[in-house]
């Protein structure tokens, strides 16, 4: 049936949307002209095939008048043909609209408008859509969501303090695993989720200036989180040029670190400027997070380092603080205080109160290993029962006494909930997660040279232990132990060793020698390089084809960087300090690693060096295994210590004998009180694993294989395979967007495996949270792409001209995205199946069989099907939103009674804590309960939207 047009009614152009509305001008029997006022454009058309669509508002919709004005439709009247809306203003007066003063810019962004007004999609973009929102769908309540992105293997300790922190609304913690148990991992996994779920915005972090760029690197490569290096020079560039004229500066950025919202900057350089730190202080921030915590220096007296003041007046005005820092063993009673009280300052304030309470972690310890014991006689010693009566009280010991294994759960979770540092601190030890290489200590003796020993008698002990001081300029030429290094590189040429030394000027000295002397391919690193001098010695070093075979680092090579890929460890000399040891060691002694960290050490046989040889293998014993107490012992035993090395040498084997026995009596009481309470913390064994295993299962890399697919075809992408579970992405000579988001005009190449990924830096890391994964299905779920699609059905079951109306339901909640909502919907998409007569049939036909089944239409050939079934599509639609309403009011049930069990228990557990630990005051309850009616009241105006509609036409 041909359109009749009639002079006055609005249109819209199908084929060129954009026009906007239209009013036709002319009506005549064979042609049409309309108006397109917006674009100021007039078209003509042949009447009986125009590619037209008219556009009839409904009861409810909102219109805008040419005024600006906005109204709400109440009825809709006919006149001559044209239309008169009797609509009502905000003052709820009715006035009758014609058509004719209908707003020409119009833009049809939901599906019922938009298949209505006959703009429609291919049918390939309505499937790319559909599988867009399940997609979405599924991944909103995954306990996954905010973990499958970063390039990490799947840790459970550290996916296991991730996701505790997360649970948090504001996370203030301190990291404080052994070396080489991923610190920075975790808070890249804290942050990456929380960045991701729009909970944080603003992220700082501060370093010490030789780990800016590692820092920079590894958020970038493994989190993709794109940070910015803030300096000096970059602050500078917040002055624009200077206009000519009045020698003034065209426009000043008044806060530099306004400009970007991920920053990374050194933690000295902040402290030493009143100025930045000002303008870093005003900038705002959702979270911070410092790395080698230990470092800030705090004393009880309050004359604390700039550096710990710096961050301490940080903390009190960001939400949510990450510290990473050394054990509480290494950094010392009083250090690890200081840390905690950065965090909270009320629940740490007193530091006599804290060593008393740390005192009591002995007595939580023994009950838990009670509760974890398989002799069920154990929790029915008087010893173990009474305490567990006063702490758990009667409802739970009852419980107990079924010894079913979720009551021992459940006190266990109990305790280590309710006493402690647990809310603050994470502390796990190698022991506890395991996985690491055993450590192989070789001993290379070596006689002292002639020259050396007339100098030994007067040198201090700083000399001994660095006796390159004392041999002037040229001391590589005779120091035996270059000698002996020559001789080790040239035993296996392809191996890689990493050397450290004390100094920058033995560091330099060295390496020059090693390579132009001797030949070898050597690179240095030290402090007196540039950031970015000190990354490109480490790229050569990593080099597998081209490397170096050693890289030769001063002390600073022992924090922060990881070289865990290098054969041997070179320990050219030993520090007196424990701790500065542990770390050298930690530079290839970290989890993951393959193959015994073997650890060199030339020495002078006789010699100080020897002695202190003698004392880290013997008394701490830190050749073999972490030395969690050398921080305490090594303070007991400096001064007698350091006469034994170098006047007393005799007196030596009785001082080591009685710092192994102190180290031994410490890690027992270490292991028997607060460090394996923070153990069992850290990495609850059962919920630790849980969540590895929902991101392996949840990657679905096939899904994503095939979705790729069909994004790269219908946007113009360039699709290619590379390999086995890898594929090339170009930007395409025709693509849909002038710019793909996160494509690079050179492509990308990216490989679906994880551990694929994690061995080829090159590839990109394809998952469901990739960048280029994530804004594409944003751009897609948030636009008209694919929201309309009109198709024939060819079946023999239904008959001719027979109407089935296909549509996918998205949940909106308005609520701030901190209070996550999202994880109490249905995991699962709403699609509607309905046809004419009212029948559901998404029970019996499923999307993809229509998605077989469907054949497109041609263009021409829509716009006089639209006007044939325009009354029975209108019933559908309607039929379709009163579906829509219904299953609106079960969403709204089914997520507040997740929402209100979920909350109940967590409401329980805080009361409960709130008894026992001071970290849960009355405070922390009041903004538990607001932010809980919030998300309820939230989740109870829950709607749920038609995203998008297809209209199948039996054949």
């Amino acid at each position: 049936m041909p359109a009749q047009f009639v002079t006055g009614q609005r249109w819209i152009s199908i084929t060129e949307p954009d026009l906007g509305l239209g009013l036709v001008l002319e009506a005549e029997h064979r042609r049409v002209t309309i108006a397109f006022p917006a674009a100021e454009e007039e078209r003509a058309y042949a009447a009986d095939n125009a590619p037209l669509s008219r556009v009839q508002f409904e009861v409810g919709d909102e219109i805008s008048l040419s005024t600006g004005e906005a109204l709400r439709v109440k009825s809709v009247e006919q006149h001559n043909g044209c239309l008169v809306y009797l609509s009502e203003d905000a003052e709820q007066t009715i006035h009758p609209i014609p058509e004719q003063l209908l707003s020409a810019q119009i833009q049809l962004h939901s599906a019922r408008d938009r298949l209505i007004a006959g703009q429609l999609d291919d049918p390939r973009r309505f499937e790319l859509r559909a599988a867009t929102i399940e997609h979405r769908n599924r991944a909103r309540a995954s306990k996954s969501r905010g973990f499958l992105g970063p390039r990490v293997e799947l840790i459970p300790h550290q996916f296991y303090i991730a996701s505790t922190a997360v649970a948090r609304e504001h996370p203030r913690i301190l990291l404080a695993d052994e070396v080489g148990l991923g610190k920075t991992i975790e808070a890249g996994l804290i942050m990456h989720q929380l960045y991701l779920e729009e909970r944080i915005e603003r992220i700082l972090v501060l370093v010490p200036e030789s780990l800016i760029h590692q820092w920079l690197v590894e958020m970038r490569r493994r989190f993709n989180l794109h940070f910015s290096i803030f300096d000096e020079s970059r602050c500078a560039e917040s002055v624009l040029p200077f206009d000519d004229e009045d020698d003034q500066p065209l426009a000043v950025d008044e806060n530099p670190f306004d400009t970007e919202q991920l920053v990374i900057a050194g933690i000295d350089w902040l402290a030493s400027s009143p100025e930045r730190r000002d303008q870093l202080l005003a900038a705002g921030w959702d979270m911070l997070v410092v790395d080698e915590a230990h470092h800030l220096h705090w004393q009880e007296s309050g004359e604390h380092s700039a550096s710990y003041q710096l961050v301490e007046t940080l903390c009190a005005a960001i939400p949510s603080t990450l510290l990473l820092t050394a054990t509480p063993e290494n950094a010392g009673i009083e250090g690890h205080f200081a840390r905690l009280r950065l965090l909270d300052p009320h629940r740490y304030s007193n530091l006599a109160a804290f060593r008393e309470e740390q005192a009591s972690y002995s007595e939580i310890s023994n009950l838990i290993e009670a509760l974890l014991s398989d002799d069920s006689r154990a929790l029915a010693h008087p010893d173990i029962q009474q305490p567990l009566s006063d702490l758990l009280g009667a409802q739970l010991m009852t419980k107990l006494e079924s010894a079913a294994d979720e009551a021992r759960r459940e006190a266990i979770d109990v305790l280590l909930d309710r006493f402690g540092t647990g809310r603050s601190l994470f502390r796990n030890s190698r022991s506890s997660v395991g996985g690491f290489p055993a450590r192989k200590l070789v001993r290379h003796p070596l006689a002292m040279p002639l020259q050396l020993s007339r100098l030994e008698r007067t040198a201090t002990l700083e000399q001994h232990l660095h006796p390159e001081k004392l041999l002037g300029d040229d001391w590589a030429a005779i120091d035996p132990r270059l000698q002996w290094l020559e001789s080790f590189l040239l035993q296996d040429a392809d191996a890689r060793v990493l050397l450290i030394c004390a100094s920058a000027e033995t560091a330099q000295s060295l390496e020059l020698y090693m390579r132009l002397r001797r030949g070898f391919a050597s690179a240095v690193f030290h402090e007196n390089m540039s950031l970015l001098e000190r990354d490109r010695a480490a790229a050569y070093f990593a080099d597998n084809e081209d490397g170096a075979q050693m890289l030769v680092c001063s002390e600073i090579g022992s924090e922060g960087r990881n070289f865990q890929f290098a054969e041997h460890l070179v320990l050219f000399d030993l520090p007196l300090n424990p701790d500065l040891l542990e770390q050298r060691i930690g530079r290839l002694d970290r989890i993951g690693r393959d193959g015994e960290v073997n650890i060199h050490v030339p020495y002078f046989k006789d010699s100080p060096q020897q002695g202190l040889l003698d004392w880290y293998d013997s008394a701490l014993n830190i050749f073999a295994e972490p030395c969690t107490v050398g921080h305490a012992v090594a303070q007991q035993f400096q001064a007698r210590l350091h006469d034994a090395l170098l006047d007393d040498s005799a007196a030596l084997p009785a001082v080591i004998e009685e710092a192994a026995a102190l180290a031994q009596t410490l890690r027992n009481e270490l292991h028997s009180g607060r460090n394996r309470l923070l153990e069992l913390n850290s990495c609850r064994k059962g919920l630790s694993d849980d969540l590895p295993a929902a991101v392996a299962t949840d990657q679905r890399s096939d899904d994503l294989a095939a979705y790729l697919e069909q994004l790269a075809q219908q946007f113009g992408l360039e699709h290619e395979d590379h390999s086995d579970n890898a594929i090339i992405l170009h930007p395409g000579d025709h693509m849909l967007i002038e710019a793909f988001p996160h494509l690079p005009d050179e492509g990308l190449t990216g490989t679906f495996d994880r551990q694929r990924a994690l061995k080829r830096e090159d590839m990109h890391f394809l998952t469901w949270e990739h960048p280029l994964v994530r804004d594409a299905m944003d751009l897609i779920a948030s636009g008209d792409f694919g929201s309309a699609c009109v198709c024939t059905l060819p079946v023999k079951g239904l008959p001719a001209g027979s109407l089935l109306l296909e549509s996918f339901l998205n949940p909106v909640i308005h609520a701030p995205a901190a209070l996550q909502l999202d994880r109490y919907l249905p995991a699962f998409s709403e699609r509607l199946l309905i046809d004419n007569q009212d029948r559901k049939l998404q029970g019996k036909v499923a999307h993809k069989q229509l998605n077989v089944l469907c054949q497109t239409i041609k263009r021409k050939l829509v716009p006089a099907l639209l006007r044939e079934v325009r009354e029975p599509l209108a019933q559908l639609l309607n039929t379709t939103e009163r579906e829509a309403k219904n299953l609106e009011k079960q969403w709204r049930q089914t997520a507040a009674g997740n929402y209100e069990a979920a909350r109940r228990s967590e409401r329980e557990r805080l009361q409960a804590l709130s008894e026992r630990n001071p970290d849960i005051d009355d405070n922390t309850l009041a903004a538990f309960d607001k932010s809980s009616a919030q998300g309820l009241a939230a989740l109870n105006a829950l709607q749920l939207n038609v995203g998008a509609l297809r209209l199948a036409i039996v054949s």
